[in-house]
């Protein structure tokens, strides 16, 4: 053989299996992404249901919170760019697991009474890939987290203090 005419060879060679290196590359830095994601909604969720079992039912901070983020930031989650608080649902349910239509009504018996369960749902989040030639996004599934409620924001005598505990 002619070591001469041998030399472009393995430029091609090199090539071939590189690009089959690097795909695998970034398909495991991409299911390590997904992996991250998905544990941190499962999280986000998870904290936000216990949030609004103690918190007060009308305090905006549960889901900013819920998200990772501090009580005064109002956007995007400070762990995953693209989750918002438009992805979120709280949702207050009664002893049959049925939605309690009016959770801010104190007085009736199908309102704040009725609550004993709390839950958080995260839904219609997009998880973007970023492997080269495979852009695109796909809908994750969704997250659900119910705890049974606690206190809901309020003391448990209202003779010691009728206000509201903040979170």
């Amino acid at each position: 053989m002619n070591v001469r005419h041998m030399r472009g060879v393995y430029i091609v060679e090199f090539a071939i299996a590189s690009l089959v290196l690097f795909t695998l590359l970034f398909g495991a830095l991409e299911v390590g992404r997904l992996y991250f994601t998905v544990n941190t909604l499962n999280e986000t969720v998870r904290r936000g249901a216990r949030l609004a079992a103690v918190c007060d039912i009308k305090d905006p901070v549960i889901l900013r919170r819920a998200m990772f983020n501090s009580a005064t930031n109002t956007g995007a989650s400070s762990l995953i760019a693209s989750l918002t608080s438009a992805n979120l649902k709280l949702v207050y349910l009664d002893a049959n697991g049925a939605v309690v239509a009016n959770p801010n009504d104190l007085t009736s018996s199908t309102g704040f009474i009725a609550i004993r369960y709390v839950r958080l749902e995260v839904s219609n989040f997009s998880f973007n890939l970023l492997i080269p030639g495979f852009g695109g996004a796909f809908i994750l599934p969704m997250f659900k987290s119910t705890v049974p409620r606690e206190s809901l924001g309020r003391q448990p005598d209202a003779t010691v203090n009728p206000e509201i505990t903040p979170c």
